[in-house]
């Protein structure tokens, strides 16, 4: 289901067009319906799903000068929301794959629109000038849908991407402070977060918690304690505003380091300082009490 249809000026322009019949002026811009306003907001949702479960949606909102992207656990959940400016040469390009996007999705059928079976189809919005709504699977090479993807992402920065989903693997590790640096001789202080299961979010174990740790957790099934989807949502929230306040972390008298793995090839890791009243004191109270 798809629909575009053009607003104020643009809308009387089609309407006398259909008048002139056979007198109609050619090569008119605009005319087609796909010429975007600087200030039209593009949005593309893509669920996070396959043949194991839903996950979550992940949402980016383009406006007339920033990018937000956000994503939501299938509780309703934000994990998180990160907004950025975008220069007007990025806004640009978007504008220009956005008409592209459109031509071509006008001349689909319903059997183009979702060619494949495996995997979930992307949302498209777009409102201002224009107004649209359409579903498509993007899984075919180098389409026009799949163009707009990559200019929207080519706007943002790498964080977005760095942030914590309930897709990946995730380890903390903390450990205590030795004068001049992290003391390594002590058995590390470990949390891992499994990639999350359909209906039981992600799992979670630990290694050297404090006592009593995970009392009133579920037993593991292999893949850790299941957290469900709401404490699930809690960690990622936590991992999350400690990656989105990395620029105020740190302190001259700490009481350990905490470092954040994101697994996978390459692994990513974040360590900093572990201080009192900071986000990775935080994010070690909020693993520690589970």
């Amino acid at each position: 289901m798809a629909g575009t249809r053009r607003t104020g000026a643009a809308a009387l322009l089609a309407a006398l067009t259909l008048a002139l019949g056979a007198c109609t002026l050619p090569g008119l811009p605009g005319q087609d319906g796909s010429e975007l306003d600087g200030q039209d907001v593009i949005t593309l949702t893509r669920p996070s799903a396959g043949m194991f479960g839903f996950f979550g949606t992940s949402s980016i909102e383009v406006g007339g000068a920033t990018v937000r992207q956000t994503f939501q656990l299938p509780n309703g959940a934000e994990i998180f929301s990160v907004t950025e400016e975008i220069s007007d040469g990025d806004r640009g390009r978007i504008e220009e794959a956005a008409a592209e996007y459109l031509d071509w999705e006008r001349t689909l059928s319903d059997a183009e629109r979702h060619p494949c079976t495996d995997m979930p189809s992307t949302g498209i919005e777009i409102s201002g000038s224009i107004t649209h709504e359409a579903s498509v699977q993007d899984c075919q090479n180098e389409t026009p849908l799949r163009l707009l993807e990559h200019s929207v992402r080519d706007a943002q920065s790498e964080l977005p991407g760095q942030l914590a989903r309930p897709t990946g693997d995730w380890t903390v590790e903390i450990r205590p402070w030795a004068g001049d640096g992290p003391d390594e001789s002590v058995p590390v202080e470990r949390y891992r977060l499994s990639a999350a299961q359909h209906e039981i979010g992600m799992g979670i174990t630990a290694q050297n918690p404090p006592s009593g740790w995970g009392e009133d957790l579920e037993a593991d099934t292999g893949e850790g304690s299941p957290l469900g989807w709401d404490t699930t949502g809690t960690v990622l929230v936590g991992i999350n505003d400690f990656l989105l306040g990395q620029g105020r972390l740190g302190c001259g008298d700490p009481s350990g380091e905490i470092r954040v793995i994101h697994e996978g090839t390459p692994s990513t890791t974040w360590a900093y300082r572990l201080c009192p009243g900071q986000r990775s004191a935080a994010l070690a109270e909020l693993l520690r009490g589970l």
